[in-house]
């Protein structure tokens, strides 16, 4: 706080200006107003930070939620996600602190843990609990740590060097190979030709999240249409960097780097612009998922929803 308070000219104290950053509105805007941060990236409305918001998500997730977190998970009508990355993300709750209360209300012991299931690399069968708490675990713990794990021994982890042998080599293979292209400007103001694109961005400019399945599928389209897989790298830091609430993580480059092969395999057959990097289009969502209404949900002039679900 003083090294902030010497950097910049504050008129207030500084309790005085943590009372007035905490107020909403123009007196808001005005303490943060000398802040050297994006002022164009808007505070996201209906979504409350801090440790109260937090803790009461974690309630409703592990009480309402969890049970149907492995069937609806991707669900675009009535997602199942835990909502929790961003106060994660933010220090306002602890992954330990899920973990322990999702093992203490299934009244989980070590010895019901399935040793024989490791190695296999399955998501369930490990900690011998219900498909839903299990695949909840792997995301939380398997993926998570992951992510953290590469962060911290490879320091190349926000640049494309840090991908796979393969996937540098098929991806260059493929960088000069024709493709549909868009600015960084459309694509980051959701102005391309695929509306269910545009309602993931759409989505992630208004909320500072994009539904689970969806993130997948908007990573790979800014694969096809950059003009090379290091600018889709770029572009996709940038946008996510700005915009995402959990963005700026260790997560949110790995689920960046997967689109690019990272923690993945060769794919086949071998294909234009991807080469043998894993292959999804939104035409493949449409199939998978009901998006009729989540493209009206995040329409150009569409409200935002009373309840936004999240993650």
């Amino acid at each position: 706080m003083v090294s902030l308070f010497t950097a910049i000219e504050i008129q207030f104290t500084p309790l005085e200006w943590l009372w007035r950053v905490a107020e909403t509105g123009k007196i808001s805007q005005e303490a943060m107003a000398p802040l050297d941060i994006d002022h164009e990236v808007k505070p996201v409305k209906k979504i409350p930070g801090g440790r109260f918001e937090a803790k009461r998500r974690m309630e409703i997730f592990l009480e309402i939620n969890l049970k149907r977190y492995s069937s609806g998970r991707n669900s675009t009508e009535d997602p199942a996600g835990s909502t929790l990355s961003p106060f994660f993300h933010f220090g306002h709750l602890s992954t330990i602190e899920v973990v322990v209360q999702l093992f203490e209300r299934s009244k989980w012991t070590y010895d019901m843990t399935c040793f024989e299931d490791m190695g296999k690399g399955t998501r369930a069968g490990w900690w011998g609990l219900s498909e839903s708490e299990e695949s909840f675990l792997d995301q939380i713990i398997t993926w998570r740590e992951l992510g953290f794990n590469f962060a911290h021994y490879r320091r190349d982890h926000k640049s494309i060097d840090s991908i796979p042998n393969w996937a540098k080599k098929s991806l260059s293979e493929h960088a000069d190979d024709d493709r549909e292209s868009y600015s960084f400007e459309d694509i980051e103001n959701a102005n391309t030709d695929n509306d269910v694109w545009n309602a993931a961005q759409r989505e992630l400019l208004r909320t500072g999240i994009i539904h689970n399945y969806m993130r997948m599928v908007w990573g790979k389209k800014i694969l096809e249409w950059a003009p090379n897989p290091n600018t889709a790298a770029d572009w996709m830091i940038r946008i996510n960097d700005r915009w995402a609430l959990d963005g700026r993580d260790p997560n949110s480059y790995t689920g960046i780097f997967w689109v690019l092969g990272r923690h993945d395999r060769a794919w086949g057959p071998e294909r234009p612009v991807f080469g043998k990097v894993r292959y999804m289009t939104t035409e493949s969502a449409r199939r998978k998922l009901k998006l009729k209404n989540y493209i009206s949900r995040w329409s150009e002039n569409a409200p935002l929803p009373k309840e936004i679900q999240r993650l």
